[in-house]
């Protein structure tokens, strides 16, 4: 049977099998068919390490249309405990601000040469130093794709856990990484533009938040990006309520841009409960306002945990309208299961005056989600059916008053001439959330709020801990 005369989806699935099992670039030469399509596969998805840095230039102008999504993944190199021997993964020693600014620079000036075409996505990732892999099944690092990681040498010891002394691998790690990253040529020097590139990935794999001037300085490299994934982590400075409000409010305000469109932020943390310290409750004032100026020119913002929607919505009243925006998901504390139904209603009836002033709305969603709890207020507008809908969806019930029903039918009828659907759904008793992870599974969120693949690691890492507390 000759090749043309199978069906296009028979071809393509049987390319597709080659690509996923075998030595593609063998078949390539076989046919100017198959050489479309397996260079499409192959070229799709880039990953690119430090190490292969130098074979990246190698890719020609004919194939950089091809290239829809980068993983620069920065890796630093193996080491052995001083304390006991024991082999670790990373040499914490190595990584220093100078290397991984290095790395960026020299990606970002191989990019510069790359003519727009397209979308192109960067994802940037800095695997931790081996202190942080131990036992190695915790952490979780890989490709943005959801799959098992290899399993990396497990440390043979904890020295790490108690070791906070500026020389030791867990201080290193958050006193030090933040600054790893801030592509800043010498003064002399001017760093070229890679417009090529349009979103920029910046996932909860890189264990600690970068510093507002590395994003300030990465997105002037990048002036053609217009979304932006962000998921850093709650800074320990923060839980041990020192006042960090400036470099909050630089965070939101580096992320500021004429081009973005689209901003997702998700802060990480460690436990249940984020550090509500007068000192962090005042950070989060100030990033809310910083939050607000820069969700004024996007089109979708979700925005978890860096400040409560409470802040958030207290700022919006200074400004008059959101010309652009379309869907907004935040999180506030207010939502839990301990909470007074009339604090719920105030918050949901004292949004609806912010709804207004966004005239595009078609999604607002306020979650909130521990270990134990779960809730989600949506907000929809269909327009193919000129239909809208609230829906309260969580672990416990909760009653929506009338005020709040006639405020949301007020905002529903700025766009759409019909009656409010109103849902209410609570999740099933045999449902156990242990995590935000779970929460964002069962609430059925209607926007992204964290990457697939990092919502797949929160849910393995907490199921490895609750195996190990529990066994």
């Amino acid at each position: 049977m000759f090749w043309d005369s199978l069906p296009i989806e028979i071809q393509t699935h049987i390319l597709e099998a080659l690509v996923l099992h075998g030595d593609s670039a063998r078949y390539v030469s076989i046919c100017r068919a198959w050489q479309t399509i397996i260079e499409q596969r192959i070229f799709a998805r880039l990953k690119i390490t430090r190490s292969r840095l130098a074979g990246f230039s190698d890719i020609g102008y004919r194939h950089r249309h091809l290239v829809k999504y980068i993983w620069f993944s920065i890796e630093p190199s193996e080491y052995h405990c001083p304390h006991c021997g024991g082999v670790g993964v990373y040499n914490w020693q190595q990584v220093s601000s100078k290397t991984i600014r290095k790395a960026i620079q020299d990606l970002v000036i191989q990019l510069s040469i790359w003519e727009p075409s397209g979308s192109l996505l960067l994802d940037i990732s800095v695997k931790a130093p081996s202190a942080l892999m131990h036992p190695s099944s915790i952490i979780q690092y890989g490709p943005p794709v959801i799959s098992e990681p290899k399993k990396d040498k497990i440390i043979q010891c904890s020295h790490w856990l108690h070791d906070t002394s500026v020389q030791g691998p867990a201080a290193y790690l958050f006193n030090k990484t933040t600054n790893v990253s801030e592509p800043e040529p010498e003064p002399s020097q001017e760093m070229p533009k890679a417009r090529a590139v349009t979103s920029l990935l910046l996932r909860r794999q890189t264990r600690h938040p970068w510093k507002s001037e590395a994003l300030e300085g990465l997105l002037d490299l990048l002036p053609e990006v217009h979304e932006i994934h962000y998921e850093p982590w709650r800074d320990w400075r923060r839980m041990e309520e020192r006042p960090t409000n400036t470099t909050t409010m630089r965070l939101c305000k580096s992320l500021r841009s004429d081009h973005l469109r689209r901003m997702v932020i998700f802060e990480n943390f460690h436990g249940n409960n984020p550090a509500m310290s007068l000192a962090v409750q005042a950070a989060e004032i100030d990033t809310a306002y910083a939050l607000v100026e820069a969700s004024l020119g996007l089109e979708h913002l979700a925005a978890s945990f860096i400040s409560d929607a409470s802040h958030f919505f207290d700022a919006c009243q200074k400004w008059k309208i959101w010309p652009r925006l379309e869907s907004l998901a935040l999180t506030s504390n207010v939502l839990k299961s301990q909470q007074q139904s009339v604090y719920i209603n105030d918050l949901l009836e004292t949004i609806t005056l912010v709804a207004m002033k966004m005239p595009r709305l078609k999604s607002m969603e306020l979650w909130n989600g521990r270990a134990g709890f779960a809730g989600v207020f949506q907000y929809q507008i269909f327009e193919s059916d000129r239909t809208a809908k609230i829906t309260w969806r969580s672990t416990w019930d909760l009653p929506l008053e009338p005020r709040v029903l006639k405020a949301w039918q007020a905002v529903a009828s700025e766009r759409v001439d019909c009656k409010l659907q109103v849902v209410t759904e609570i999740l099933d008793a045999n449902v156990v959330i242990t995590s935000y992870g779970d929460a964002i599974r069962y609430l059925m969120l209607l926007n992204t709020v964290v990457h697939p693949v990092s919502l797949w690691q929160i849910q393995k890492e907490t199921a490895y801990q609750s195996k190990s507390r529990y066994p």
